[in-house]
């Protein structure tokens, strides 16, 4: 199919981005009420207030009634979330007051700059219908509008300024900004008055500045860096004259510490929305499973004196009942919440609450939502597959309404939920709490997306690499690396591994394994059940061993073999593992647990096979990619051993590369089927080029059938589509080039089947990429085909038992499954003796056979009777 056109997904889109655009009638012409900052009444904390978005968060505090920027570092700025620029003609009128944080003459040891950035625009600039006030506050260009610590006075680039300045001994400056419609342009006016005495120190006029320089989000800052004005702009040679004729005053401006406060907005080319605070209720999730309800509230960075607990309440009546609270974990900032014995038969709505403090007072807020009814009685259950989000088009809002309009029952989060470029200004690693703030400051970005999603249905959330801050994760148990990425362990600190797991998963059912393992890492893999289907949540990067010094040498990377001449039977290595030991014995104890279970799935990061082969910008061909879980062979292939006994489908990401695969262990299709769902937003693409030599493609077979994959697996391609090798630039056409997209799994109890479901980035719920849907069987998830049969059973008094086949000679579990009638002959894999047992979990009774003879025709007809 063709792509949808970029104005099919901007004329799809616009009811949804009302609330967010820019493009303002121009019969709306009034003035918005006036902003006002009001740090002076805040508590001291990291947190500057549910109005602001501080880039980056840990570089900046409330202190004293003021908002301080502590890191003396390039491009530190506040942008405010309830007020911007819109493309209409109009005034804006603007002002702040600044000094040095520690105090002294704002003029300090010479170096930094301050002021204001306006016009302030992300990565979806050049689409005016999607533009998104959240989608400014990174990768995103305005034009600065201050004064240097040096005396100077510019617009667009601090180290060009336009005038001198004459700070003297002032201590603290007012910044006032005035804006002016003239023709076709604008007029800017800046003035610096003495915040003591308001005597003016200095001003700079500018008549030449264009409309579309003024849309936009609005922010203060300091140590603006060198972008200048965007591209064409006017007078900039002449500015570099000017700036030499005066000294430049602002050359090697430096960095500085400042402060700013009283900062208002007002005009009538300013538009107000108030509903885009942030804070201090930021997301939630939640999950329902086995009558236990857990939910996990994401507070921002509080301060010491600020309340210290959330309380959860439902709706009684016409009233609220709180039902719970929660302390606000020191480090992570949630509050987590577990309550058991749910009703599970009823919607449920409730709120969170937190009560926020001031010096003048208290304030109260809410966060409302609605915990749904378990869908356990009705045929249909869908689960939304979202991965690897590097927030090009950060918030999606088109994506996320197209997914709330085909309204999941569970949302599963299965990795990468941000990059480390995401909200810009890469990473901090030490010390631990401005680390911990950076992660969060990603992860807000996550939960910003999705909010209105995850607080009215359940979620699972599965860290993987990028989440902690790696570019793979071979996690050896919880070690610390202690060389190289690829000899295993975690880079980051235990404790903030623990800051992830705790924000991404704490509202998950109870784990397995409620003891740490290595370093004190906690564990998250349990099972789940909701809506008749029992899910394994698997944890396939934190047990994983690693490549380095277990592999024969490799050509250029440790966990990279280039050479299409290796032999993968030489990293078929016994002992190494992928899932451990505790995990796997998990896994033995869930296949045999059907309470409340129609259905059976395995959540985890990636799938179980080796399949893209090209990989990056630079499209480099790679023999075997060790961060694919189609290695250790021995590891990954006794998982599915253990996951096929349960008939369980595989949901999972990560490839960057969309794509339906069988499982095969010793011959084709004789384990389960996986789908590697479509990454939201991709940065670095992969493909499946499959060749004669490695994958065993046959002359004219396409991309899809039978193929042997990268460690010798047996892997039958039921789908998969591939990026464009040159995608184009613009964001929207990147993503869609890139194959960017949505998947969708849904699971029919009553015929049994699975249906995966795949659409591109720019037309989420229309036409699928090709080769989609895939419908895959409950018996294709155990696709061994059958050697025999076991006598026909026919159970007098049920049409939902559970059967175990058991091998009569081992005692070995063969497998286990639910019928959804009340005859049914179970197939085996060889002749002989067998035992079986059959049971109705929810009432106890068990009935047990044993000696059952298996035939290749087999026509006799057992009754079975469990009352």
């Amino acid at each position: 199919m063709m792509p949808t056109t970029r104005r099919q997904f901007i004329a799809e889109s616009s009811a949804l981005a009302a609330s967010t655009l820019l493009t303002v009638p121009a019969q709306a012409q009034s003035a918005s009420p006036v902003f006002k900052s009001t740090w002076q009444n805040d508590l001291d904390r990291t947190w500057l207030g549910e109005s602001f978005w501080a880039n980056p968060l840990q570089d900046w505090q409330v202190r004293e009634g003021r908002a301080e920027c502590i890191a003396a570092k390039p491009n530190r700025n506040i942008h405010v979330l309830t007020r911007e620029l819109a493309d209409r003609k109009g005034d804006l009128s603007m002002s702040v007051t600044i000094g040095r944080v520690g105090g002294g003459k704002i003029t300090g040891d010479g170096k930094g700059s301050a002021g204001f950035k306006i016009g302030i625009l992300g990565t979806l600039r050049d689409y005016p219908e999607l533009r998104d006030y959240r989608n400014n506050l990174a990768f995103s260009s305005g034009w600065d509008v201050g004064l240097t610590a040096g005396g100077g006075l510019f617009f667009g680039d601090a180290r060009q300024p336009q005038s001198k300045l004459e700070l003297g001994g002032a201590e603290s400056v007012k910044l006032k900004l005035s804006v002016e419609p003239k023709g076709a342009v604008y007029a800017l006016k800046l003035t610096v008055h003495d915040a003591k005495d308001d005597k003016v120190l200095g001003e700079l006029e500018k008549d030449d500045v264009r409309p579309n320089q003024l849309i936009g989000n609005i922010a203060v800052g300091c140590n603006f860096g060198p972008e200048g004005p965007r591209a064409g702009a006017k007078g900039g040679a002449n500015k570099k004259k000017k700036a030499a004729a005066e000294g430049d005053a602002g050359a090697n401006v430096g960095n500085g510490l400042f402060w700013f406060s009283d900062w208002e907005i007002s005009g009538s080319k300013v538009v107000a929305e108030e509903s885009h605070r942030f804070g201090p209720l930021l997301f939630n999730h939640y999950t329902l499973s086995d009558g236990v309800m857990k939910m996990t509230a994401q507070m921002p960075p509080l301060g010491a004196e600020d309340t210290r607990e959330v309380r959860f309440e439902v709706e009684d009546g016409d009233a609220w009942k709180v039902i719970s609270t929660a302390l606000i974990h020191a480090q992570a900032r949630t509050a987590s919440f577990r309550i058991s014995d749910w009703d599970p038969s009823q919607d449920i709505k409730y709120r969170l609450t937190y009560v926020l403090k001031s010096r003048e007072g208290k304030t109260t807020h809410h966060l409302e939502g609605k915990i749904r009814r378990d869908p356990v009685a009705l045929d249909g259950f869908s689960v939304a597959d979202v991965s690897c989000n590097i927030h090009t088009a950060f918030p999606n809002a088109p994506y996320v309404a197209a997914v709330a309009r085909m309204n999941p029952d569970l949302m599963a989060f299965v990795g990468d939920q941000f990059y480390e470029s995401t909200a810009g200004y890469g990473v901090q690693r030490d010390p631990l709490e401005p680390a911990i703030l950076d992660y969060l400051r990603k992860w807000f970005f996550h939960g910003w997306t999705w909010r209105d999603l995850t607080k009215d249905r359940p979620s699972v959330s599965l860290p993987d690499d990028h989440d902690v801050y790696q570019g793979n994760l071979w996690g050896v148990g919880g070690e610390a690396q202690k060389t190289t990425q690829e000899a295993g362990g975690y880079q980051m600190m235990a404790e903030w591994v623990n800051v992830v797991h705790r924000t991404q998963t704490s509202h998950h059912p109870d784990p397995y394994d409620s003891k740490p393992c290595k370093q004190g890492i906690t564990n998250y893999y349990g099972a789940m059940t909701y809506g008749g289907i029992s899910f394994a949540i698997l944890a396939d990067r934190q047990f994983k061993s690693a490549p380095e010094g277990n592999v024969p040498p490799t050509d250029e990377r440790p966990d990279h073999m280039i050479n299409p001449d290796a032999d993968p039977k030489l990293s078929d290595i016994e002992g190494l593992e992928l899932l451990g030991g505790n995990q796997m014995q998990f896994l033995e104890k869930w296949v045999r647990d059907w309470r409340g279970v129609q259905m059976k799935a395995v959540i985890s990061q990636t799938i179980f096979t080796g399949m893209a082969t090209t990989h990056g910008g630079e499209r480099q061909v790679l023999r075997m990619d060790y961060d694919q879980n189609g290695w250790p062979q021995k590891a990954r292939n006794a998982a599915l051993r253990i996951i096929r006994k349960a008939h369980a489908f595989h949901v999972a990401g990560d490839q960057h590369l969309p794509a339906v695969v069988h499982y095969g262990i010793d011959e084709p299709r004789d384990a389960g089927v996986a789908f590697a769902g479509p990454a939201v937003n991709v940065g670095y693409p992969r493909w499946w080029e499959p060749t004669e030599k490695v994958n065993k493609l046959k002359p004219g077979q396409g991309l899809t059938g039978d193929f042997i994959d990268h460690f010798g697996h047996p892997m039958n391609v039921l789908a998969v589509k591939n990026g464009s090798h040159q995608p184009r630039t613009p964001t929207v056409e990147n993503m869609t080039d890139k194959a960017s997209g949505f998947g969708m799994v849904r699971f029919n109890k009553k015929q049994r089947t699975i249906t995966c479901e795949c659409w591109p980035f720019d037309n989420v719920g229309g036409a699928q990429f090709d080769t989609w849907p895939v419908v895959s069987t409950e018996r294709d998830q155990y696709g061994r085909a059958a050697k025999a049969h076991l006598p026909t059973l026919k159970i007098t008094d049920s049409e939902s038992a559970v059967v175990e086949v058991i091998d009569g000679r081992t005692t070995e579990l063969v497998y286990s499954i639910r019928l959804n009638r009340s005859e049914w002959q179970p197939h085996v894999f060889a002749e002989g003796d067998y035992n079986l047992r059959i049971t109705e979990p929810e009432a106890g009774a068990v009935k047990e056979l044993t000696g059952i003879k298996a035939s290749v025709d087999n026509k006799e007809v057992i009754e079975v009777k469990l009352g």
